[in-house]
């Protein structure tokens, strides 16, 4: 069968996919990625056939010149908000209503990938269209050509989640911000509204289980072994040996570069306060130029710059980080403690504490960061056994989960009923 995936113009969402188009190219299937200008060259590095669509997107550029307002993190509504005094139904209407307009999703795809993306569809008339699950040109295209079309998670569930409340709430209201948004993208291209068009006719999640939730109006998961794959990477040298003494992993992820100009939750000043004088190796994926001015690192430290993340947590004791989705993945992976300090971009904040209560993580707020705090939670993340334990333990349940060629079985049969 032919399959499309496709995703915005964002490395870490691209990373995701990778390991789902190689079971399905493995298995005898074409498959193509598509996506914006910006992402072209990291497709092309994945070894996949790819297509470009749309115009440049640009979104770091656009949103250092926005002001707060302008964009969904400047606008109060949250879509990982899970406080219940909070979730009123006006709240979730709204946030939804935010969340599907120039704010934030007809920010990161605008027009021009919907109309290059239906273009690309109906001629090439894929079987299934794989789109994720902020990449809503995806599943217009899928519907504009008549494709069987299933999305996949980058994070925790939320938009579902949101989705499943806002129908719950609405009782016998007569409005759905959602469903107008979508109505009017899909009317552009002759195509009628349909539920699966918000949540897929499936939904691929990574995820582990423990990480899910409860939905009244959820979609169909398809559970999937999280495979890490950090794009062309080359193991260096000094990684080989096993370390002479225990071995911390800093890292901040792509996210953070590519949107925020590489702003992220933890500074080193508090990285190198917090582990001078602790009996560890720090490797830190930061490049030995990136520091500020006047700064050193400390002797323990080793300014490592990009290092495939897989085969160096298989060295580590611990792990600290911004708790983004790839990197928690690949610490869970890996069978390693983490430290999270949750940037703000997504659901960092939720999935660290999802962490914290499964026992192999310690989570230290932004506004409760110093180097003591950092430094407290390392050390317990070191000294105490049970976290170890309890995240070999997560590793081992996550093997268990179904492979990506597993999945691609699945995919089969969900395109066959389609077609019937």
């Amino acid at each position: 069968m032919r399959v499309l995936l496709t995703q915005h113009a964002a490395t870490a969402h691209l990373n995701l996919m990778v390991p789902i188009a190689w079971a399905l190219k493995s298995a005898g299937h074409d498959v193509v990625l598509a996506g914006q200008p910006d992402i072209m060259g990291g497709i092309r590095e994945t070894g996949i056939t790819g297509v470009s669509v749309g115009d440049m997107s640009a979104v770091a550029e656009r949103l250092a010149a926005m002001s707060p307002e302008e964009h969904i993190y400047g606008s109060g509504y949250d879509l990982a908000e899970e406080r219940q005094e909070v979730l009123t139904y006006a709240y979730v209407r709204d946030c939804l209503a935010a969340w599907a307009s120039p704010l934030a999703f007809d920010l990161i795809t605008d027009e021009s990938m919907y109309d290059d993306l239906v273009a690309f569809c109906r001629a090439w008339r894929p079987d299934l269209v794989i789109w994720d699950s902020i990449t809503f040109p995806g599943p217009v295209a899928a519907r504009a050509c008549g494709a069987a079309h299933v999305r996949t998670t980058f994070g925790r569930d939320h938009w579902a989640r949101m989705r499943d409340l806002f129908l719950r709430l609405r009782g016998d209201r007569d409005e759905d911000p959602v469903a107008d948004w979508l109505t009017a993208k899909l009317a552009r291209y002759g195509a009628g509204y349909h539920e699966d068009v918000v949540l897929g006719q499936a939904t691929i999640d990574s995820l582990p289980g423990w990480s899910r939730f409860p939905l009244e109006h959820g979609p169909a998961y398809l559970p999937v072994r999280y495979v890490p794959h950090n794009g062309p990477a080359v193991i260096p040298p000094w990684l080989v040996p096993p370390p002479a003494r225990r071995r911390v992993c800093f890292t901040l992820g792509v996210s953070g570069g590519e949107m925020w100009g590489g702003q992220g939750s933890i500074g080193v000043a508090d990285l190198f306060d917090a582990v001078a004088d602790l009996d560890v190796e720090v490797v830190a994926t930061i490049e030995p130029g990136g520091l500020p001015d006047g700064r050193k690192a400390p002797d323990n430290v080793r300014l490592a710059g990009f290092v495939p993340l897989h085969p160096l947590l298989a060295t580590c004791a611990a792990i600290v980080h911004h708790g983004g989705t790839g990197t928690t993945c690949t610490a869970l992976a890996a069978g390693v403690p983490q430290l999270i300090v949750p940037a703000a971009l997504y659901d960092e904040r939720g999935l660290a504490r999802a962490l914290a209560r499964q026992g192999a993580g310690v989570t230290v707020q932004p506004a409760e960061l110093t180097p003591e705090t950092l430094r407290a939670g390392l050390v317990r993340l070191l000294d105490e056994p049970s976290y170890a334990g309890r995240a070999a333990a997560l590793r081992d349940d996550a093997a268990t989960a179904p492979s990506p060629a597993d999945l691609v079985r699945d995919l089969e049969d969900l395109v066959a009923r389609h077609q019937r």
